[in-house]
Formats: C-alpha cells, structure tokens, sequence
C-alpha cells in the first residue's frame, strides 16, 4: 500500500477575465514510505502547485490526494513544505526558529529547545543556535529552515527547489546532508527541482512532468548504489536519458503541440 497516492487529480485557475487556466490534469502516480522522490520538468508545469496540493494548502478541482490512507482536506502535522524562500523570522534567532512549531504546541520551553538543539545539530549549525538570520549566510539558512521542518516532525517533507538560490558547492554539500538526514530520520521526502544532475543524486526516482497541462510524462526508477558518483558512467548515463526527454518535451512546446 503506498503512503502517499495522488489519484486522477487535476487543478484548474481563473484568470482576471474568468478564463481557465488547467495547471493540472489526470496528475496520478504513487509514493511509497520512506522514499525519496524527486520531480523535474519545465518552468510552469505545476510542480509547486502539486506540492502545495499534497501539503493541503489548496484543494484539488477534482481527484483526490491520499496521504497514509485518508484523503487531504487541508493541513496535516504528517506533512510539511519547506520553499526555496528561507521563510525565517528575522526577530528572532536560530533556536526560536526552530523551536517555533513546538512552541504552538504548547510543548514546554525545556524539551522544544532540547528537541530543536538536536535538528541544530543535525544541519550542521551547532553554535549558531543565537544567530539571527540576517548573520547566516544563504546555506545556513537554508539549513535552518530544513532543521525548523524537522522539528515539526512530519512523516512527509516537501522541498520545492529548496537549493536552487545557492552556489554549486553549497548545493552539492546540502545534498549529502539531506541524504544523511533522509536516512537517519527515516522521512518520506518529494523534492521538486529544476536540476537533473541533483535529481539523480538524491531521488530514489524520477518524475518527469510536461505541461499545458502539467501531467506526468515519464516514471523513472534510480537504481545506482550510494553514495553515488557524479562521475561515474552510469550516472552520466541517466542525466543523458533525461536531458534527451525534456528537451523532447521542450521540442513539443515550442511547436504548440500536445
């Protein structure tokens, strides 16, 4: 039985002139728990609108999203979305950050700052725990948005595109300690991203999305043993095979084509 199923779904906008916009449609595919998914396609294909769809932050047009056998109809503690905006409260430090969604419940002070130093620990940021945000810079902060996610404990993280603003370097360090967070906390992870060479070092698979409207075109399995090398023929193999399928997709749009 898979954790999460998004089943038939399809989403539709209303412009200003009240005309349809279908960002999604006949969206279904499975994910089971503790696997790490990643999500690539085109810019505007809906892959922060399915990730917003699966956290509850909005409703589907029709379909359903089921999360560990019930269907999302709004937010659920299972599920938490982390933006490639930081979102951190500028008033207030590292410690207070993290331990902020303990503190709405109502968790006392002791055990959210134990709890909190130990996902400050688990990015990295031991010792940065009175920092405030405007001291880090876009790496730790982004690391701790990831330990504030942590902390609420969901069985589901979202990460849309959370390591696009930063460096190659500080992306690729993040990458490795996201797996190690993967592992040792045991979470089921859907990582939308833009980037194939990331995609594959972290996904244990791929789903590669079209759009007009946004749709799963293809369901790739990611079998290299980790840690993976970037190098290695193999890997070089699959970033081929999927550069080739979205530059067919690519092809397809600019011809206006289905």
């Amino acid at each position: 039985m898979s954790f999460l199923r998004v089943d038939g779904v399809k989403k539709v906008y209303h412009g200003e002139r009240k005309e349809e916009v279908i960002a999604l449609a006949d969206m279904s595919f499975d994910c089971k728990d503790q696997e790490f998914l990643c999500i690539l396609g085109p810019t505007g294909c809906g892959k922060t609108t399915l990730l917003r769809l699966i956290a509850g932050l909005e409703k589907t047009t029709s379909g359903r999203v089921i999360l560990d056998n019930k269907t999302v109809d709004g937010l659920s503690s299972e599920t938490t979305l982390v933006f490639q905006q930081y979102s951190l409260f500028p008033w207030t430090n590292v410690l207070n950050n993290v331990s902020f969604s303990l503190e709405m419940k109502d968790i006392a002070r002791k055990v959210r700052y134990e709890k909190a130093k130990h996902y400050i620990d688990l990015v990295g940021l031991t010792g940065f725990e009175k920092a405030y945000p405007y001291e880090l810079s876009g790496g730790m902060q982004q690391r701790v948005a990831i330990a504030r996610a942590l902390a609420h404990d969901p069985r589901l993280l979202l990460l849309d595109e959370p390591f696009g603003a930063l460096d190659e370097r500080t992306r690729h360090r993040l990458q490795e300690e996201l797996l190690s967070i993967w592992q040792e906390e045991k979470k089921t992870v859907i990582f939308v991203t833009h980037n194939i060479d990331e995609a594959i070092f972290l996904a244990s698979r791929i789903l590669i999305m079209r759009d007009r409207p946004g749709r799963i075109d293809d369901d790739i399995k990611i079998d290299l043993p980790r840690p993976r090398d970037r190098r290695s023929k193999d890997f070089v193999r699959i970033h081929i095979k999927i550069r080739e399928i979205l530059e067919q997709i690519l092809t397809v749009y600019n011809q206006g084509g289905e």
